[in-house]
């Protein structure tokens, strides 16, 4: 097939998807896709490629776990085009214009309605977050290509991410390499170093046994078999409403499958594509709701799954 034939195709084919199909495709409804044009729109440079169909095609690779030529060959594109094009998205999204309005701390007026949110299922009361870390498996650099093997064995980026109960990011950190532990990567962020002189004594973070007990982050006991009855309750409860976390790294990575390997080798833009895929699920969940079926069930042992 030429390319002039491909680009026809692009061009022909996405108007006439079904909501559905163009929802599987691209992971939001067409009428969010337009909110997600008229958000970016202005921060993005005009080019002889529409604003439209350079961003479908972003989409597209974030979506899937297709590869650069394929996705780029798709929509009309060089390979190098895709890369420029998504670079270019990334930045935006990642930047000072548009990501504070997708992902930000909340106010601590609205601590309560959040801890609320989570004190519904279990009664725990005053968390403001839930709080974990997930591996990104990467092709991994040639250049400190140990510093990226994570204890799971293969090379990845490190995503530390905080959510409320309706499975939104508040928070989102990634700039280490997969080696770095969970609980050093929250203790050198700066959200940690922020909630130890602003957050009031009343509300903290959940955290799983890798993170250390703080006054605003509290983390299960240690199972060394002789818990009491009252400290099996506290871990159940201290779990169960936790989870959440959880099962917004599994909805992330169930929308934006490239995320199960990122088959990225140039370290620097990495973050800013693992953050920007943060902020689109953000921006999807202000507009519309989520289906059980996107959830996929993220294990910490889950190996990459390459092309």
């Amino acid at each position: 097939m030429t390319k002039e034939r491909i680009l026809v195709s692009a061009i022909e084919t996405v108007p006439t998807y079904s909501d559905p199909l163009f929802r599987a495709h691209f992971r939001m409804t067409r009428t969010s896709f337009q909110s997600l044009l008229e958000l970016i729109g202005p921060h993005t440079a005009v080019r002889s490629i529409s604003l439209e169909r350079r961003t479908l095609a972003c989409l597209c690779y974030l979506s899937n776990q297709e590869t650069f030529r394929s996705v780029a060959d798709r929509f009309g594109l060089s390979k190098g085009s895709l890369h420029y094009y998504l670079g270019n998205f990334c930045r935006v999204m990642s930047g000072e214009s548009v990501l504070p309005t997708l992902i930000s701390w909340p106010e601590k007026s609205e601590y309560g309605r959040i801890a609320e949110g989570f004190a519904q299922r279990q009664g725990f009361p005053g968390v403001i977050g839930a709080v974990d870390g997930t591996y990104i498996p990467i092709p991994g650099p040639t250049e400190f290509r140990d510093s990226y093997i994570c204890r799971k064995g293969f090379p990845a980026f490190h995503l530390q991410g905080v959510c409320d109960s309706n499975m939104r990011f508040l928070d989102v950190y990634s700039a280490y390499p997969g080696s770095v532990h969970d609980s050093r990567v929250f203790k050198n962020s700066p959200l940690n170093h922020y909630l130890q002189t602003e957050c009031p004594q009343t509300y903290h973070l959940l955290g799983d046994s890798a993170y250390s007990l703080a006054s605003h982050l509290l983390v299960p006991f240690r199972d060394n078999g002789h818990l009491t009855e009252e400290q099996k309750k506290f871990s159940f409860v201290h779990s169960s409403t936790r989870v959440d976390i959880e099962r917004c790294f599994g909805l992330l990575k169930g929308k934006f499958r490239k995320l199960k390997f990122l088959d990225v080798t140039k370290v620097s833009v990495i973050p800013n594509i693992i953050v920007t895929c943060c902020g689109l699920h953000n921006f999807i969940l202000g507009k519309e709701s989520y289906m059980e079926e996107e959830l996929i069930k993220v294990q910490e042992d889950d190996a990459p799954i390459t092309n």
